[in-house]
């Protein structure tokens, strides 16, 4: 604990100081003649400043770095005294103020008995102090301003082992120096080739989802259905008429992939007028007498024997082998260049 008063050292001043100063411990009212008996009121006498005393706390007065303490400013003056405690320091000396300032009276009597409390956390080794402003005292007009100053100073040690308190710190390296210009363009290359690495496999991705999901070519898809219905044997089950009815609508598919207005949807009398208006590759004999029996099995429910049905499948599937190859001589024909005239 550290403690100042406002006594001047030496002279008769000071004598007269350190007199009041007893007077008030035993409870004798600021400003009573020495004469007067102790305990006698106040009455008419006026209190004087100079009998206010600070007291300065520190506590703990020796720390480690980043560990709190607390200063406190205590306060005995006379009852109508007004005190001024100074404001949170700012942070000064590698010491921060931790919390607000707080206010603690003291037990009632005859003296003001006042204390603020702060506290403080300090950053650095050594004696370090926080950078109080003065405790101001007025009493009845007379106004009396204590500096706090050394007396908050706080002892500082470090957490490292004691054979360590005397290193200095490193110097900061210096930053990792840039990469030349090859280093870049390495980098640039690098990162161009995986983009393009990228977007060729997704664009091979997509073109395989194409793939699966766009619809088989005609004659394919015809060779396919037509081997699938070989294995179902439709007609060697006991069903010659949906053998037959099933090999149609195959031919019919194919001929709706290879001439679009000769659609499923038309019954066998409208494929028939769509036939003779079209420019087909085929006799229009063949493939009405087909449509038309294929008709009369399909919606009159008419029988069929099982040689007739099979003759039937034949001629359907012998029909699409016929148009298939048109259809190939055209292609040939279309990429045949033109042959020059003759002058």
């Amino acid at each position: 604990m550290r403690t100042f008063l406002a006594v001047r050292a030496g002279g008769a001043e000071g004598s007269f100081a350190v007199l009041v100063l007893a007077l008030v411990a035993l409870g004798t009212p600021l400003g009573t003649p020495l004469g007067t008996p102790l305990g006698t009121p106040l009455g008419a006498q006026a209190p004087d400043a100079r009998a206010s005393m600070v007291t300065v706390t520190v506590s703990p007065e020796a720390v480690t770095v980043g560990e709190s303490f607390t200063v406190r400013l205590r306060v005995r003056a006379p009852k109508v005294a007004t005190v001024r405690f100074p404001d949170v320091p700012e942070s000064a000396d590698q010491v921060d103020p931790v919390d607000p300032r707080s206010i603690e009276e003291g037990p009632p009597g005859n003296l003001l008995d006042r204390t603020a409390v702060y506290s403080f956390v300090a950053w650095d080794i050594g004696r370090r102090t926080p950078s109080f402003g003065p405790v101001v005292i007025s009493v009845a007009g007379q106004q009396r301003s204590f500096a706090v100053g050394s007396q908050a100073t706080v002892e500082v040690t470090s957490v490292l082992p004691s054979d360590t308190t005397d290193h200095a710190p490193r110097d900061l390296r210096a930053p990792l120096p840039l990469p030349g210009k090859l280093w870049q363009y390495l980098v640039l290359g690098v990162t161009l080739a995986a983009l393009l690495a990228w977007l060729w496999l997704r664009r091979r991705s997509r073109g395989r989802e194409r793939g699966q999901g766009a619809v088989p070519e005609a004659w394919k898809q015809a060779k396919a259905s037509f081997t699938a219905l070989e294995h179902l044997a439709l007609g060697e089950a006991g069903e010659p008429g949906r053998h037959v009815i099933a090999h149609v609508d195959v031919m019919r598919a194919y001929i709706a992939r290879r001439f679009p207005e000769l659609t499923v949807s038309l019954d066998a009398s409208e494929l028939v007028l769509a036939l003779a208006k079209d420019d087909f590759p085929l006799p229009l004999q063949r493939l009405t007498m087909l449509v038309e029996r294929d008709a009369v099995l399909r919606f009159a429910q008419s029988s069929v024997r099982p040689g007739e049905a099979d003759a039937l499948a034949a001629e359907a599937r012998d029909i699409v082998a016929l148009l298939q190859l048109a259809h190939e001589a055209r292609l040939r024909a279309m990429e045949r260049p033109p042959r020059p005239k003759r002058r």
